[in-house]
């Protein structure tokens, strides 16, 4: 997924990133064939007018429940359980964040940003297993099939990895962007950030104190400060 592949190029690239692991997409795969024995899940997708909102609510409900609460297969849940031991060894309630990572994700002319879930402060085995069906449920929100199908996505091509990674328990988080969101400029690097976990910020909860810095000149050339009332 393009998460995961980002978070190795960083690591690779020697920044800190917290430590963890990917259930790679040929287990959503694994879990998917098994799903479409008993009925298709990807073929009513393909179907739907990205005009009918009701058919894909419908549908996403639908498809969301028998994710969520259909087993794993056992050596993909094994495998899961033995890595997040690994992760977490000698703190087994240790919090980890469990992550989507799709294979559409940062495509070059689509972005799935925001579409799909991730869920954070996670403790123990049994909620990780349950995290992990949720992302891949996610897959099928109503926001990330109307976006596919408007997009003319193909949906055999669309597959999801999960991330799961230790928690960061941040005193302040947020985003930063290697153009300008507003105007595409690559000169500038922009920063929004907030107190506390990130999700607040990539969630709307809350205004961002925000900067623009020369990519070169590292010049600030914009720094606002907002009156942040919500932490996560």
């Amino acid at each position: 997924g393009g998460k995961g592949g980002s978070l190795g190029e960083l690591q690779r690239a020697g920044v800190a990133v917290p430590p963890g692991f990917v259930v790679r997409t040929g287990a959503f795969e694994r879990f998917m064939t098994e799903l479409e024995r008993v009925a298709p899940v990807r073929m009513p997708v393909a179907d739907l007018d990205p005009q009918d909102l009701d058919a894909i609510t419908a549908c996403s409900t639908a498809l969301r429940g028998r994710i969520e609460q259909a087993d794993l297969p056992q050596d993909v849940a094994a495998e899961i359980t033995s890595a997040h031991a690994a992760l977490c060894a000698g703190a087994p309630e240790a919090a980890v964040a469990v992550r989507s990572s799709a294979t559409t994700e940062d495509a070059g002319d689509a972005s799935f940003a925001g579409l799909q879930d991730t869920y954070l402060w996670i403790k123990g085995a049994d909620q990780v297993l349950g995290m992990v069906r949720s992302c891949w449920a996610s897959l099928y929100s109503v926001e990330s099939i109307t976006y596919r199908r408007s997009r003319g996505f193909e949906e055999h091509d669309v597959a999801m990895a999960v991330v799961v990674q230790t928690m960061v328990d941040a005193r302040s988080a947020g985003v930063m962007f290697t153009r300008s969101p507003v105007t595409g400029d690559r000169s500038v690097i922009a920063i929004e950030g907030a107190w506390g976990l990130g999700s607040s910020v990539v969630g709307g909860e809350v205004t961002p104190d925000r900067w623009v810095i020369g990519e070169i000149s590292g010049e600030i050339t914009v720094g606002e400060r907002s009156e942040k009332t919500i932490a996560h």
